[in-house]
């Protein structure tokens, strides 16, 4: 068997470790990045001999992998670094991901429709923001759709991406890339693409997942075949593979399908919705998932699923010592005049403030602080290393990973963990209350060195939270309107955040409906901060608009609880055209109920905050939302994991943070790039 000299060699800052996977130009390794101690997937090609060819790859690759590391989205892959190795090869540095492709996940049978759809959202979700950074894809296909551990999606390889406005030859036609299976009709033709080209290659990959089988293939795998049929044909009725498939869903699959594209949809952003409109007008006939609604996943071995503490690279164990050695009266002298050294040598050689134990933190009551103030420091990295150590690791407890906003953050603040060299679990509430005392519990049973919490009720979570600070464990809670119980609290301005998107819609009001409106709030009473984001809505566009009739306020926060507060004041026959929300996830819900009603959406006016990707496809569009406000997230969670570190390594801080909020994100913003 050939042996791949790259195994165990250092590429820059990565060291490679065993080879995960093979296409038709690169080979993927999985790799340890040293600088950061955390795995990655590394995609390294190996490049052209003639010199020539080999300066034109290099200098297009760089183009493009800058270009895609730009791309910062919960539904893309993170690209870490890319560099080349001499005249030898070109490689790209990336997450590493654990739970396989979509062609795994597919196999060989079609998908329920539920599944098919909640992953098909997830990556029109990244896809409509690549295309609002003025980039296309180009190569939609199963295998370059991968899956971390709790199944959530993630578009890969923008290798062959082009900027959909640059310059000199990326733009220009007549050359062909990307997989014929997946490809749309002008792609095949060579001619100019557009967004509306990835539009169709999603519409083949939610076919495929539909009907266990891509709409156009060939027995013998003639390529020209395949092409042909793409170019003139259309595909066999999604039914005759998956009968009881809702004609409301074929019809979107088949919408995205269309030779032209101007027969298409729009955007991938106006496909998702329609998609998820067809999926909840067909919720009878789809019922809900089984497990044997879900294909099998044969998944190659690698590493543990489960979280683990970042390691030093290519570790080999030592060999055990036989047993009758250890009987050995001079072998036992010798082993304890051994380790007596060590001892010596570490107490001479180490500084006494580099042995001492864990320090308490202190955190200074009643005094508040920048995010500026609590940045960690060398020594304050180093420490907070030390007693996590090899079996410790952050705990976070999560509000939710439904919305972007909570699903980022929880991402953001893994990485930033793992950047420091520390590990880092989430345990998800799912926006219950009552599932976060036991998930505090189970973080603690399972040796969580520290916790960070996002609080879905502070009452409820009271004496879990107190217990946390008697048995000295580092607390953060991302809630600034809170007893901190030891901890240290994040804060934002939540009045503020409101006040300025409720400013919004007052304006608009003011300008375009001669300041006459009927307006709901969707708020979420549970969490008084969040109460106060209220407040400030109705402040913001009383403050612009005064004649503005407030109508009351009803729960959101959530796209259920919104979509169910909007259903019944729509039964009850209750009269609106304008709604504040405390945040999009809300906003989204009103959106989807609305559509389903047949309202249209230039009836009704929406501001929101968090200014989460969606929000912002849907503010350019028009689409029901007209402003958002940015919260400053990646703040939120370089704060949150800065001061943990201070804390674990027993600094001083003060017991709040504050964190000031983004922009107000309009149409008009938008298009000025900001």
């Amino acid at each position: 068997m050939q042996v791949d000299q790259l195994i165990g060699r250092q590429i820059d800052d990565y060291v490679v470790e065993e080879r995960i996977g093979r296409g038709g130009m690169a080979t993927v390794y999985r790799a340890f990045q040293q600088s950061m101690r955390r795995p990655v997937a590394l995609k390294v090609i190996m490049l052209e001999p003639n010199r020539e060819e080999r300066e034109e790859f290099k200098r297009r690759f760089a183009r493009e992998v800058e270009m895609a590391a730009k791309l910062e989205h919960l539904h893309i892959l993170p690209v870490f670094g890319y560099g080349f190795v001499e005249d030898e090869l070109a490689y790209l540095a990336m997450r590493l991901l654990r739970g396989g492709t979509l062609a795994q996940k597919m196999g060989n049978r079609p998908m329920h429709a539920l599944e098919a759809s909640r992953i098909f959202v997830q990556l029109a979700s990244g896809l409509e923001y690549a295309h609002q950074q003025n980039i296309i894809h180009r190569d939609l296909k199963p295998g370059n759709i991968l899956f971390d551990e709790q199944s959530n999606a993630y578009l890969a390889d923008f290798g062959l991406a082009k900027l959909i406005a640059g310059s000199d030859d990326l733009t220009q036609s007549g050359s062909v890339v990307g997989t014929p299976l997946y490809m749309s009709p002008e792609q095949l033709r060579g001619d100019p693409v557009d967004r509306r080209s990835d539009v169709y290659g999603a519409g083949v990959l939610l076919y495929h997942m539909l009907a266990g089988r891509p709409p156009f293939q060939s027995s013998d795998g003639n390529l020209v075949a395949i092409i042909y049929q793409h170019l003139e044909k259309s595909p066999p009725p999604i039914t005759e593979f998956q009968p009881n498939l809702p004609i409301h869903v074929t019809n979107v699959v088949m919408k995205a399908l269309a030779k032209s594209p101007e027969d298409r949809f729009p955007t991938i952003a106006a496909m998702s919705v329609a998609l998820q409109s067809a999926v909840e007008r067909s919720a009878d006939v789809l019922g809900t998932i089984t497990s044997s609604d879900l294909p099998a996943v044969s998944l190659p071995e690698t590493e543990t699923l489960s979280p683990q503490p970042a390691r030093l690279p290519m570790e080999v164990p030592t060999a055990p010592v036989p047993r009758p050695l250890l009987k050995n009266p001079a072998v036992l002298v010798g082993l304890a005049l051994l380790v007596l050294a060590v001892i010596v040598a570490a107490l001479v050689l180490t500084p006494l403030g580099d042995i001492a134990g864990p320090r308490r933190a202190i955190v200074v009551k009643g005094e508040s602080g920048s995010a500026d103030s609590v940045i960690p420091t060398d020594d304050d990295i180093r420490r907070a290393q030390a007693i996590v150590g090899d079996t410790g690791f952050i705990a976070y407890v999560t509000c939710n990973t439904t919305s972007e906003y909570h699903a980022r953050q929880t991402r953001e603040m893994g990485d930033m963990a793992e950047a420091f060299g520390i590990a880092y679990r989430a345990y998800d509430s799912d926006s219950n209350k009552a599932r976060q005392i036991p998930l505090i519990e189970r973080a603690r049973v399972e040796g969580a060195s520290a916790l960070i919490v996002c609080p879905l009720d502070p009452v409820l979570l009271g004496e879990t939270l107190q217990s946390v600070d008697d048995a000295d464990i580092p607390l953060v809670l991302l809630n600034g309107d809170m007893a901190s119980h030891g901890g240290v609290l994040i804060a934002g301005d939540d009045y503020l955040m409101g006040l300025e998107a409720g400013r919004a819609a007052g304006r608009i009001i003011r300008d375009e409906r001669n300041g006459q409106a009927r307006v709901i709030v969707l708020d979420y009473p549970d969490l008084p901060q969040i109460v106060e984001r209220a407040n400030g809505l109705e402040d913001g566009i009383r403050e612009l608009a005064p004649d503005v009739e407030i109508i009351g306020r009803y729960l959101g926060g959530t796209s259920d609880n919104a979509t169910r507060s909007v259903q019944r004041l729509l039964q009850e026959g209750v009269q609106f055209d304008t709604i504040l929300s405390i945040n999009d996830a809300g906003a989204f819900g009103a959106i989807e109920t609305l559509s389903l009603a047949g309202v249209r959406s230039s009836d009704v006016v929406i501001t929101s905050v968090d200014a989460e990707a969606l929000a912002r496809s849907y503010i350019r569009n028009n689409y029901f939302m007209r402003a958002s406000v940015d919260v400053g997230r990646e703040r939120f969670s370089r704060a949150a994991i800065d001061v943990m570190i201070k804390l674990l390594a027993g600094g001083t801080v003060p017991e709040r943070i504050l964190v000031p909020p983004g922009g107000v994100i309009t149409r008009a913003a938008l298009e000025l790039g900001s």
